[in-house]
């Protein structure tokens, strides 16, 4: 049933109902329903009516109106996705290209381990940027838990970190900007950690309920120090905080018991 046709029917059976209950009373039932007790049974039966048919309409309405919301959503971060991945391929990633052919023509006329570790910080940005490129283009229509189990996957490959991973949640507890904004904060956090943490662990747990969910990356990393805390203004974490605060998430940043913790909880409005 469409919202329209929705509408249409929360207008329409009140009005029926009592046009109906009029007539039958000042035709059939006049003889036996008095003026006065027909004044007051007018409204019982409306309340009646409102609660067996108009309550399950505007549910229904609501639920409509939250799917057509999803939608608009997701078709909106769809299209910011592939805008982004085509300014990656387009700008960066053949910058980079550009870049390499540079320091492998520079390297052959002057041989220094200098170009050498150039070379490979660039390979290396290059295929960060490859598979953020790939991510944004083929991830889209994946749900949030096979994303997940993808990037993790990943990273285990790359790095050889063992990765405890904990998934208490279900997809659909999730709007498409959520999943992906969790999605963002985890890869954030992951390549914070596999650049600066030298971790031999990562922990990772995600739960949730119909109305909130929480999120949790522990690494047992090198860490800061307890009196040293990073900055807020700290690039990488300034990203995930704001991505939080994108799903109207609290973020929070700490070191417990020798390990990095990344916290971001989404209460129950």
């Amino acid at each position: 049933m469409s919202t329209k046709q929705i509408k249409w029917l929360i207008l329409s059976i009140p009005t029926l109902t009592i046009g109906i209950w009029e007539y039958l009373r000042h035709t059939i039932l006049l003889p036996h329903v008095s003026m006065e007790l027909g004044n007051w049974l007018s409204p019982i039966i409306i309340f009646l009516i409102t609660i067996a048919f108009l309550n399950p309409l505007f549910q229904a309405y609501e639920h409509l109106s939250k799917q057509l919301k999803q939608e608009r959503e997701s078709t909106q971060l769809m299209a910011e996705r592939e805008r982004i991945a085509r300014e990656l391929h387009d700008g960066i990633a053949q910058t980079l290209f550009l870049s390499s052919v540079q320091v492998e023509k520079l390297k052959a006329i002057a041989p220094h381990e200098q170009w050498r570790e150039l070379q490979h910080s660039l390979h290396h940005i290059q295929e960060y940027v490859r598979r953020s490129i790939h991510t944004l283009k083929t991830e889209t229509q994946l749900a949030l838990s096979a994303q997940l189990q993808t990037s993790i996957e990943q990273f285990r490959l790359d790095t050889g970190i063992d990765v405890h991973y904990i998934a208490q949640f279900q997809d659909n507890h999730f709007s498409q900007k959520e999943g992906w904004e969790i999605i963002a904060i985890i890869n954030e956090a992951l390549t914070n950690i596999r650049k600066h943490a030298f971790a031999t662990a990562v922990w990772i747990e995600l739960t949730s309920t119909c109305d909130s969910w929480n999120l949790k990356i522990e690494d047992n990393g090198v860490g800061f120090e307890e009196h040293k805390l990073p900055s807020a203004n700290n690039f990488g974490l300034r990203i995930m905080k704001e991505r939080a605060e994108e799903c109207s998430a609290e973020f929070s940043f700490s070191r417990q018991k020798n390990k990095t913790i990344v916290h971001v909880r989404k209460k129950e409005l």
